[in-house]
């Protein structure tokens, strides 16, 4: 198994190396291997397919210095003022153009994967003959669950984009120019083909091959496509195969211990996600995110906001009640009595942390610094550190990197969507029971049923800022809900100040921005880059960018 896991690692690094080094060197395993030894038996051929699954790890956020959550309103980069593309999408009204969009979708990158991903489903066709029949729809459905996942990242950030995806022949000369197929032509492509390979994908692989996409995976992303794309009863079915898998096979589950969901790799809540592994495959998370005491020169590039620490309830005399700073029993001691997911999402001051207590106090070993100071590199400027994926056993991070996975779905993914598709389909008792089942695992009681979509979204909202802060989700929730404006547009963030004051703290909710953030309507969609435009004709830009 070792072995094995090492050889596809090496391989996959080699290739995550090229790529990110130079894009014109986008090596295929057609290159370096023929296709003779390719296609010659099932083992070289898992090779060549684990060098495809950078597909997955080009979209995981764990992999880069890029939280997509830091373009919403939980997590603040922490660098000098404009001098990240976070901030400067933020806060620069002209920054985010068919010029530059590269921080928000690799589009170039995604659709050179995509033209690997179809040579193999070509290939297949023409060179498999020697691989066991089931072996070979199985691997098939791999590729083609990489390319609709490819997609659907793709849809999630434009909206209707140019489907290539003949499973003949590559598009050639003849098809340079293509038009862009519209917002529901592209999702009902990436819905249908993930239910249709769903089937021909198995439940679970063998302990070789754990982390390998299953018909859970497949579902699963139908399922969150579907949601995306506003067909209610598709996510319900999607997710409900899903449900089935967990309830009545035991595949899948919401672990007891919220915090074991990202300490537990190949935990069974765990349905699709990017696995890392030192030497040959990692990443510079703790690097980078660690608390600024934890090493010199590096550390704190971003942090939690106050809007999301105080989405995270506090308990007095045995009753959960929202945080209020304006509450003077919850401002004397903010960080005692959260729930659970507070303690797995956050470092704050105070907090046991590898042998010490964080100190995000002015003048702390970690120290609060106002974002605006030209010495906010690598700073806290909102009182805060991320927790979530960071590695608690001390290591030296700069030199051995870090090899946490990164979880692209997680079975409490499935519930929300059940949720949110019964409420969109005016079933709130089903709505508030799968949601129900979320607080109850990190024992938080009932949510009262609400009647009206205003209303259950508010709840929505924020069980999933406290259950998925820093996985990837909030910025994309507010697009599809329309509410980016309103959350965004025009609004600023915020931290905590605290100064010592002898053996006590004070606390002081400051603005953490210095400038307003920048949501205008045309956000509400990525532009296409402008190179696609001028080299494909057939391409048109969105209205509003053009």
């Amino acid at each position: 198994m070792k072995t094995f896991k090492n050889k596809t690692l090496a391989m996959l690094c080699l290739l995550l190396c090229l790529g990110s080094c130079n894009k014109s060197l986008d090596v295929t395993p057609r290159d370096k291997y023929s296709n003779e030894i390719v296609w010659k038996n099932v083992d070289n051929l898992d090779l060549y397919i684990n060098s495809l699954y950078g597909a997955l790890y080009m979209y995981a956020e764990i992999g880069g210095v890029s939280l997509t959550d830091g373009y919403a309103d939980i997590i603040k980069y922490s660098q000098t003022y404009m001098d990240t593309e976070h901030n400067r999408i933020n806060m620069r009204p002209s920054y985010l153009s068919p010029a530059s969009t590269e921080a928000l979708s690799p589009w170039a990158t995604t659709y050179e994967k995509i033209k690997s991903l179809n040579e193999f489903i070509i290939d297949a066709g023409r060179y498999g003959d020697k691989i066991d029949a089931k072996q070979l729809q199985i691997r098939i459905a791999e590729v083609r669950f990489l390319r609709a996942f490819l997609y659907h990242k793709l849809i999630v950030r434009h909206g209707g984009v140019v489907l290539r995806v003949d499973n003949e022949k590559l598009d050639g000369p003849a098809e340079k120019n293509k038009k862009r197929s519209s917002v529901d032509e592209s999702w009902t492509w990436v819905i249908q083909e993930l239910k249709d390979i769903a089937e021909k994908l198995p439940e679970s692989w063998d302990a070789v091959h754990t982390g390998r996409i299953t018909k859970g995976a497949a579902y699963g992303i139908m399922a969150r496509s579907a949601l995306y794309a506003k067909k209610w009863n598709d996510a319900i079915f999607g997710a409900r195969q899903v449900e089935i898998l967990a309830t009545a096979k035991g595949t899948y589950m919401l672990l007891d211990d919220y915090t074991q969901v990202f300490n537990l790799t190949h935990n069974k809540e765990i349905i699709l996600a990017s696995y890392y592994q030192r030497p040959t495959l990692t990443h510079d998370f703790d690097k980078y995110f660690s608390p600024t005491g934890d090493m010199e020169r590096y550390g704190g590039y971003a942090s939690p906001t106050e809007e999301l620490v105080s989405s995270f309830d506090i308990q007095q005399a045995g009753q959960w009640q929202a945080f209020d700073w304006n509450n003077p029993l919850h401002a004397s001691d903010p960080y005692l009595n959260r729930e659970p997911r507070f303690y797995a999402t956050v470092l704050y001051n105070g907090a046991d942390w590898k042998g010490r207590q964080i100190e995000t106090y002015v003048g702390g070993k970690d120290g609060y610094i106002e974002y605006f100071d030209g010495n906010a590199r690598n700073r806290t400027v909102t009182g805060y550190f991320i927790r979530k994926f960071l590695d608690s056993k001390p290591k030296d991070f700069i030199q051995e990197k870090s090899d946490q996975y990164w979880i692209e779905m997680r079975y409490a993914e499935i519930l929300c969507i059940l949720s949110e598709a019964y409420a969109h389909m005016g079933d709130y008792g089903k709505a508030y029971n799968y949601l129900n089942k979320i607080r109850n695992r990190v024992g938080l009681p009932n949510k009262p049923l609400q009647s009206s979509w205003t209303a259950y979204l508010q709840d929505l909202q924020k069980e999933k800022i406290c259950e998925f802060a820093v996985e990837g989700h909030r910025y994309w929730d507010l697009r599809r809900w329309q509410l980016a404006q309103s959350v965004l547009d025009a609004k600023r963030m915020h931290g905590v100040e605290i100064t010592k004051e002898g053996t006590g703290f004070t606390y002081s909710v400051v603005d953490c921005d210095k400038a307003d953030h920048y949501f205008p309507e045309r956000y509400y969609t990525v532009p296409i880059p402008e190179f696609e435009v001028r080299n494909n004709t057939a391409c048109e830009q969105d209205l509003l960018w053009q």
